[in-house]
């Protein structure tokens, strides 16, 4: 083989190298852009596996009254309501006298609505106040959410003052500070005063 022969066919073989390593680094770079195309896919689906969402439970708040320049006005008829506290307390309280109450210790301090119920128990006091929710139209509507207060009279105490720090109440208070005299104070976190109580203001569907 001569000089010039050698010369390309070595030049010929060179240029076959080439063309196989550029298209082994070609492959090599589709490989990867695949794998990372795999990656991220798995990685989203187990992204969007792990977001489960969590169902929210619709709003029960029935509408009972508005606060017009500081003043309650009522919208359900009072003895609406008269049944449904005697049920609230289950106890044998007979309910007969209902109230808006509002709770705001100091001007800075935002006010509070709680609707009250009043009643007697073998001839001791009881009471009873649920946390109302203030819109934004100044509508006061009461949800099963809404904390329960209930005050308890002993035998010698003729009557419960619910106590209260900012907008809160805290705990009861007889009104007379005689020895002896007490109320006891019991909390929950939720009431059924209204659960499946349809009131005459309102339609079925209405909501907050």
């Amino acid at each position: 083989m001569t000089y010039t022969s050698y010369a390309r066919f070595l030049s010929s073989v060179l240029r076959k190298v080439k063309v196989t390593s550029a298209f082994i680094f070609i492959l090599f770079l589709a490989g990867a852009c695949s794998g990372r195309e795999v990656i991220s896919e798995e990685s989203d689906m187990g992204m969007e596996e792990g977001l489960e969402e969590v169902p929210v439970a619709a709003y029960d708040g029935k509408l009972l009254a508005q606060v017009i320049f500081d003043t309650v006005e009522y919208i359900m008829p009072h003895q609406e309501l008269m049944q449904p506290f005697i049920r609230e307390f289950g106890d044998g309280t007979v309910v007969d006298k209902i109230m808006i109450r509002k709770v705001q210790e100091t001007k800075e301090d935002k006010p509070a609505y709680y609707l009250v119920g009043l009643g007697i128990r073998n001839g001791a006091f009881r009471s009873m106040a649920l946390s109302l929710d203030l819109a934004a139209d100044n509508s006061l509507y009461l949800s099963s959410k809404g904390a329960k207060h209930i005050c308890q009279a002993s035998a010698g105490c003729n009557f419960c003052f619910f106590t209260f720090s900012g907008n809160e109440i805290t705990g009861c208070e007889c009104g007379s500070r005689s020895t002896g005299n007490n109320c006891s104070h019991k909390f929950s976190e939720g009431n059924n005063l209204l659960k499946d109580v349809q009131l005459r203001n309102q339609p079925r569907d209405e909501k907050r």
